[in-house]
C-alpha cells in the first residue's frame, strides 16, 4: 500500500513538472514586442489627403495664366509659364494663351515702334522661360531693330553690342547679319582711309561668321580688294 502511494505521488510530480516546462517554453517563444502590450481590437489608421491630380493642377494653372493674360501682367505670366514648361504641359490651351500674350506684345509695342516696352516684356518672359520661342523671337527682333537704328546713325560700337546680345542668346541670322554689316562698314571705312592693315584684321575677325549669301558675297569682294 505504501509503495502504491509513493508511485502515485511521483506521477503527480512528473505531471506538474511537465506542465511547468511547457508553460516556460511558451513564454520564452513569445515575441518580445508583444509582451506586456495591449493590441487594440480595431487599430486606427491615418491616411494623408490625396494630392491633387495633374489634371486639377493644369486646370488651376490654366485659370491663373488666363487671368494674367487678361490683366497684361507679364511678371505673373512669366512665372506661370515657367511652371507650364517645367511640367511639359504644352497643350493647345496653354499654347493659345502664350500666343495671345505674344500677339498683344508684338502689336502693342514692337509694331508701333515702342522698342523699350517690347524689349522689357520680351526680356521678362525670356529670363524666366528661354524655351518660349515666341518671346525669344520678339526679344531678338527688338534687339536687332535697336542695332539697326544705331548702325544707320553711324554708331558702330552700339550696333555691335546689340548684335552680340542676340548672339549670346543663341545663334540667330539676325545677329550674325547685323554684326557682319557693322564690320563691312568698318572695312570699307578702313580702305577709304588707306588703313589696309586694320581692314584686313577686321575682315579676318568677321570672315568665319555664318551670314546670309549677300553678306558673304560682299565680304568676298572685300577680300579680293585687299589681296587676301
Amino acid at each position: 500500500m505504501k509503495q502504491k502511494y509513493i508511485s502515485f505521488i511521483v506521477i503527480i510530480l512528473v505531471i506538474i513538472l511537465g506542465v511547468f516546462l511547457i508553460w516556460r517554453g511558451e513564454k520564452a517563444n513569445a515575441p518580445a514586442d508583444a509582451i506586456g502590450k495591449e493590441v487594440p481590437d480595431n487599430p486606427s489608421t491615418s491616411s494623408e489627403p490625396s494630392a491633387p491630380s495633374d489634371l486639377t493642377k493644369q486646370q488651376d494653372l490654366l485659370a491663373k495664366l488666363q487671368k494674367s493674360v487678361d490683366a497684361r501682367d507679364f511678371e505673373t505670366f512669366a512665372n506661370l509659364l515657367q511652371e507650364v514648361y517645367k511640367n511639359q504641359w504644352n497643350n493647345e490651351e496653354f499654347t493659345k494663351l502664350e500666343s495671345d500674350m505674344y500677339v498683344y506684345a508684338t502689336d502693342t509695342y514692337f509694331a508701333k515702334g515702342d522698342l523699350a516696352n517690347s524689349l522689357r516684356v520680351s526680356t521678362i518672359v525670356y529670363n524666366k522661360v528661354s524655351e518660349a520661342w515666341r518671346f525669344r523671337y520678339l526679344r531678338v527682333v527688338t534687339l536687332e531693330k535697336y542695332g539697326r537704328n544705331a548702325l544707320n546713325a553711324g554708331d558702330l560700337k552700339t550696333a555691335e553690342d546689340y548684335a552680340n546680345k542676340i548672339l549670346q542668346m543663341m545663334y540667330r541670322i539676325e545677329g550674325a547679319n547685323l554684326i557682319a554689316d557693322v564690320y563691312i562698314s568698318r572695312i570699307k571705312d578702313n580702305i577709304k582711309d588707306g588703313n589696309t592693315t586694320l581692314a584686313k584684321q577686321n575682315l579676318v575677325y568677321i570672315w568665319d561668321y555664318e551670314v546670309s549669301a549677300d553678306r558673304r558675297a560682299t565680304l568676298t569682294d572685300l577680300k579680293t580688294q585687299l589681296g587676301l
